[in-house]
């Protein structure tokens, strides 16, 4: 019995050593620094301070790619559409907050430059009272604008975080076998 109970507590240990490696040893960086550089990075781990929602460019009934705002400056986010709203609503009724939105760096994909350009312009033409909003913006959007506006990557929030599920698993299973061999022990539950 003790030899599972240790087996528990190394699965407990894992499990905090990755919690502890995901989030001070290889924390993300904030987008801007990677959007900022001009550079096309891809897979980094990244999080947005989201100000402000301003709408979406494209999207299904289960997630859309979003335009955000955060440090006064708009980012494009894959994100759950619940989620969105979620983040949409906590931000209307605290103006003054923001929401941490944790993903991965993608590439934005030439098919969405057009549809984010169409958005950029119109939103431009509707909303000159938002922070970093050109003001008495009347040209079209260049391709060259999208991507000073944007960078070249996205915010990937949906994708799928393995670490994540590994921390879960082994965290449960180790606190599952220590929890076992403590009352077997000492017969906590049951005869």
């Amino acid at each position: 019995m003790k030899k599972i109970k240790i087996i528990g507590i190394i699965l407990l240990v894992i499990s905090l050593g990755l919690v502890i490696y995901k989030e001070f040893i290889n924390p993300p960086v904030n987008i801007y620094t990677i959007t900022n550089s001009g550079e096309k990075k891809k897979d980094i781990k990244v999080y947005l301070d989201a100000t402000f929602v301003a709408g979406t460019i494209e999207g299904n009934d289960n997630d859309s790619f979003y335009v955000m705002f955060g440090d006064g400056v708009q980012y494009i986010v894959h994100i759950n559409n619940k989620k969105a709203s979620k983040i949409n609503r906590y931000l209307l009724d605290n103006p003054e907050s923001s929401y941490k939105i944790k993903g991965t760096t993608k590439l934005i994909p030439e098919t969405m430059v057009e549809k984010g350009k169409k958005f950029v312009k119109e939103w431009l033409d509707n909303n000159h009272n938002h922070e970093g909003v050109v003001e008495n913006h009347t040209h079209d959007i260049t391709t060259d604008d999208f991507y000073h506006y944007f960078g070249y990557v996205y915010l990937e929030e949906t994708s799928f975080d393995i670490i994540n599920l590994i921390i879960y698993i082994t965290g449960i299973l180790g606190l599952v076998i220590v929890l076992y061999s403590i009352n077997v022990k000492y017969h906590f539950i049951g005869d």
